[in-house]
Formats: C-alpha cells, sequence, structure tokens
C-alpha cells in the first residue's frame, strides 16, 4: 500500500511539473515579449488637434498668406519679395533687395491645454504685423502654417520654403 501511495504522489507531482513547466515558460515568453516591444513616439499636436512635424523652425521661406483680422483683409502682397531665414540660434533675418533686418524667433511647445507658439519679433515697421506669438498649425521643411493666438481673431501667416 505504501508503494501504491508513494507511485500515485509521484505521478501527481509528475503531472503538476509537467503544468508548472508549461505556466513557467508561458510567463517567460509573455516577459520576452514585452522586453521587446518597440516604442514609437507621435508627433505632438496644438490645442487644435494638428500635428507638428517639427520642432525646430530652420531654413529660407517666403510668405504666401498674410490675413490680418478677417480673411478679406489680406496683406499678403505687403510681404512679396521677402525671404526669411529661421536660424537655429533663434534669429529670422528678412531681407528684401538691400532691406535686412534681424529679428528674434522663439518656440513654446503647447503646455496644459494651451496650444504650441511660434513668437516673431522685428522692429522695423514694415514687419511688426508679424511680430506676435502665433499659434502653430503645422510646421514642415517645406510650410509653417500659424494663426493668431487670440481665438477672436482670424489671422493667418503662412509660409513657404524657397
Amino acid at each position: 500500500m505504501f508503494i501504491l501511495l508513494t507511485m500515485g504522489v509521484a505521478a501527481i507531482l509528475q503531472q503538476e511539473n509537467k503544468h508548472m513547466k508549461k505556466l513557467l515558460s508561458i510567463a517567460a515568453l509573455a516577459v520576452f515579449a514585452v522586453s521587446c516591444t518597440r516604442q514609437v513616439s507621435t508627433p505632438s499636436s496644438n490645442d487644435n488637434g494638428n500635428s507638428i512635424n517639427s520642432t525646430t523652425v530652420t531654413g529660407n521661406f517666403s510668405i504666401t498668406k498674410f490675413t490680418d483680422n478677417s480673411s478679406m483683409d489680406d496683406h499678403t502682397t505687403d510681404f512679396a519679395g521677402y525671404s526669411f531665414q529661421f536660424t537655429n540660434d533663434g534669429k529670422i533675418v528678412a531681407t528684401k533687395g538691400s532691406f535686412r533686418e534681424e529679428g528674434s524667433y522663439s518656440e513654446k511647445p503647447s503646455h496644459e491645454g494651451e496650444g504650441a507658439k511660434l513668437t516673431i519679433d522685428f522692429s522695423s515697421d514694415a514687419l511688426k504685423a508679424i511680430s506676435k506669438s502665433w499659434l502653430i498649425v503645422t510646421i514642415t521643411d517645406s510650410e509653417i502654417d500659424l494663426r493668431d493666438d487670440d481665438p477672436s481673431s482670424n489671422e493667418v501667416l503662412q509660409f513657404s520654403a524657397l
């Protein structure tokens, strides 16, 4: 009887051992799968839900659209012939023929429900109209699309790469 009981206990332990091995194999596989998961980062978004593809503005651009206070008040032609060079160090250089002015720009990421902003600052009267904080709609290598940060205004400023 003792031999039968010992054989029965051994058989039960052997079955439990098989189940434990299966459980340990599944757990090890799960840990391995989780540890090999690749993190994918998505572009940040402004408060309009639009993607911002770049966090640094650089390159040469021209103004392709500038409306002041309403879409009917289009001042795009006021900036015809201007070239705007955005540099890595926060400078923006505007040139038109022999006219040259160095201004500055800064970017502020979105924070606590407030959209990401691009602030442009020039001192001359010729460029004062675009000197302000703008909400970033899109920034790519080929375009910069901005809106006035005052929701009651319909001002739009768009640059295209040269």
